[in-house]
């Protein structure tokens, strides 16, 4: 059976809600803040009037002219951070200097697609999550019984992600921390003869780690692949792909991760988040899904 393009839609819920989109903005309720912040994709006029926008607790600023540490604009959050819960487990927001609050909402869409995977499983699945961030996926693969290996070359989002760890009370998962390159960390693992079950990875469009070393989509993602197939079992349990480089359709996805694992088991799509008050969605990123079985 080939498997076709799809489209994952997040609705509203109490944690979080898009309340709406339009000229390169969006907005959007995490738990009891709603912030204003940039969004390319959102081309289109926003449907709420101006005051509305205008309540928000937080504004991202366009401008470039303002300093990494400046963007934010009329704060009315009180506290330095804020906790939502994401199904079985809490995370830990705050306003970055990069315009991200430290959760990707639209993941959970991802998540809860691998978790009857590993739920299902006879035996915990060794899981590897590669540019792991603030721990997400790696505290709702625990969450549902596996083992993960978390790898970020950032250490303050390793950091956050142990703190989200502490806050969904996964304090004895069976999680490994790793502060790496991603490519570095996969050779090594390799040379130790170490296999994974399965594969979460959501490598950049670009990046630059702390060394400066400049990761790029187009030649070191399929580098990273070429890598990562030495060190998975000969049949994994699934295989997660999902990239932010939004101008690579949900095929090219797909096709990469075919040179490693079999077209006929892989489906590709998008994830999109629907709007609060209409039924209008923003498209947020792109991924490829291989499962060994269909439950």
């Amino acid at each position: 059976m080939l498997y076709t393009k799809r489209m994952d839609i997040l609705l509203p819920n109490d944690s979080y809600a898009l309340r709406d989109c339009g000229h390169g903005m969006k907005l959007e309720r995490f738990g009891q803040y709603t912030i204003a912040r940039p969004d390319p994709t959102a081309l289109w006029d926003p449907t709420l009037t101006p005051t509305i926008w205008q309540e928000a607790d937080a504004v991202f600023s366009k401008e470039k002219s303002a300093l990494r540490g400046e963007r934010w604009r009329n704060i009315h959050i009180s506290e330095d951070s804020w906790h939502i819960s994401c199904d079985t487990i809490q995370m830990k927001l705050h306003l970055t200097p990069f315009k991200h609050t430290g959760l990707f909402p639209e993941q959970i869409l991802n998540w809860r697609w691998f978790g009857p995977l590993i739920t299902s499983s006879p035996k915990p699945p060794h899981i590897l999550n590669l540019f792991g961030y603030t721990g997400g996926a790696t505290l709702y693969a625990a969450a549902c019984g596996a083992e993960v290996t978390h790898v970020d070359a950032s250490k303050p989002s390793v950091t956050w992600a142990r703190e989200n760890q502490i806050l969904s009370g996964l304090t004895d998962a069976p999680i490994r921390w790793i502060v790496d390159d991603a490519y570095k960390f996969v050779l090594r693992e390799a040379r130790r003869g170490i296999r994974y079950d399965a594969v979460i990875m959501d490598p950049p469009s670009f990046g630059r780690d702390p060394k400066g070393k400049v990761f790029t989509f187009e030649k070191d993602v399929p580098k990273l692949l070429e890598g990562i197939r030495t060190i998975l079992e000969p049949d994994p349990l699934f295989f997660l792909m999902n990239s932010y480089a939004m101008g690579y359709s949900p095929t090219v996805i797909k096709n990469l991760l075919a040179h490693i694992l079999p077209l006929e088991k892989i489906t590709c799509g998008e994830l999109h988040i629907r709007e609060e008050h209409t039924q209008r969605t923003l498209p947020c990123s792109v991924y490829a899904r291989y499962q060994s079985t269909i439950l």
